[in-house]
């Protein structure tokens, strides 16, 4: 009996370690891909990925989708690659089918890691969310999403997610008239844009203007933060449509939105675009935008204390560095802790270790002077 319930035991654990390592790791993928991957434990590129996923099924048909939560997918300096060209072969609005690239919809806790590009979808590179199916807690890191017909990113529905270090570079270029751009969030709140460039985002060629952007504030979307980005050559850079309310805009470098060629080339009062824009149908309160360097501004329905231009003395950093001029202690030494107060922390560090090595040094050859 005592042999059976050892190899009860014995079989428990066995099966236990099984599911655990299946768990963990990761599939590999590459090549070309002909059907929605959906992937249900951490994943990873191993090679460039050709995306071929007929449109067949209403709705997105994503190349990949996360099946589960609590998982990543590693595109290890890796691109994906989608079946378009933009302007050839984007998705009209109409369209009941379209391609994506990534899609995390009813996820949480979902990470989509670079380096690495997505590029060529019909309408977005990544959709997180869906009206009825939200996603919260997602992180896209050091991420370069490119010249996707609609938006490199689409969220719907979207909470509490984080956007950082990526870059949003040339989408829009076949969004025909949807307004789109390199990042669009709509009634989605509390998330974090930092850190990232949107560069090139936007094409204005059609019947309703320009009302595209580097980033842009759809629906009710509320709560979220949009800071320490470069955002320029857009044609508008940071967008606010319907009631999207409550939203901080800060210590960005926000300018060049739309290109010189652009102002050039389209000079109808509906194809104008700016720095920061609220469009003439907005109806939400309370958006800060603040220390940010901006030059352009259209008011439309928004507030009419222009936010630019505004030029700021420092960049777009939050610890500047400062010149290394240490300050005098009270008979004429260094102050060494004041000195290095005044400088950035790894500087800081990296000066206390020195310190700290000039001191074990003397105090050895100090001892050694005394044995001698």
């Amino acid at each position: 009996m005592s042999t059976l319930s050892a190899s009860i035991r014995l079989a428990v654990v066995l099966l236990g370690l099984f599911l655990y390592v299946g768990r963990i790791q990761a599939t590999d993928l590459s090549g070309t891909i002909t059907s929605t991957i959906t992937i249900t434990q951490d994943s990873q590129l191993v090679g460039d990925v050709t995306c071929a996923v007929p449109l067949t099924m209403t709705g997105a048909n994503p190349c990949i989708a996360f099946g589960f939560d609590h998982i990543k997918l590693k595109l290890n300096g890796h691109t994906i690659t989608g079946p378009v060209t933009p302007p050839t072969g984007c998705s009209l609005p109409t369209d009941s089918m379209y391609g994506v690239g990534i899609e995390a919809i009813d996820r949480t806790d979902v990470k989509i890691e670079g380096p690495g590009v997505i590029q060529h979808f019909e309408r977005w590179g990544i959709l997180l969310g869906l009206t009825g199916h939200p996603s919260s807690h997602v992180t896209v890191r050091n991420v370069t999403v490119y010249r996707n017909c609609w938006s490199g990113m689409q969220t719907i529905s979207t909470s509490d997610s984080d956007f950082e270090e990526d870059q949003w570079i040339n989408n829009a270029a076949g969004s025909n008239g949807a307004a789109c751009g390199g990042v669009c969030i709509s009634n989605s709140n509390n998330n974090v844009a930092r850190k990232c460039a949107f560069y090139g985002n936007g094409s204005l060629d059609y019947a309703n203007g320009n009302v595209d952007f580097g980033f842009g504030f759809e629906g009710s979307s509320s709560g979220n933060r949009i800071e320490e980005n470069d955002i320029g050559g857009n044609t508008n850079g940071v967008a606010f449509f319907n009631t999207a309310s409550d939203n901080l805009i800060r210590r960005n470098i926000i300018a060049g939105n739309p290109a010189a060629q652009v102002i050039k080339t389209f000079t109808l009062s509906n194809q104008q675009g700016a720095d920061i824009a609220f469009r003439p149908n907005f109806a939400g309160a309370n958006n800060k935008v603040e220390d940010n360097f901006c030059l352009t501004y259209l008011q439309g329905a928004g507030p009419a204390t222009a936010p630019c231009p505004n030029l700021r003395t420092e960049g777009v950093e939050e610890a500047t560095i400062q010149p290394m001029i240490p300050p005098r202690g009270r008979h004429g030494s260094v102050s060494t802790m004041a000195s290095l107060l005044a400088i950035p922390y790894g500087r800081s560090l990296a000066l206390l270790s020195l310190a700290f090595l000039g001191t074990v040094l003397r105090i050895s050859s100090g001892r050694l002077r005394n044995r001698s």
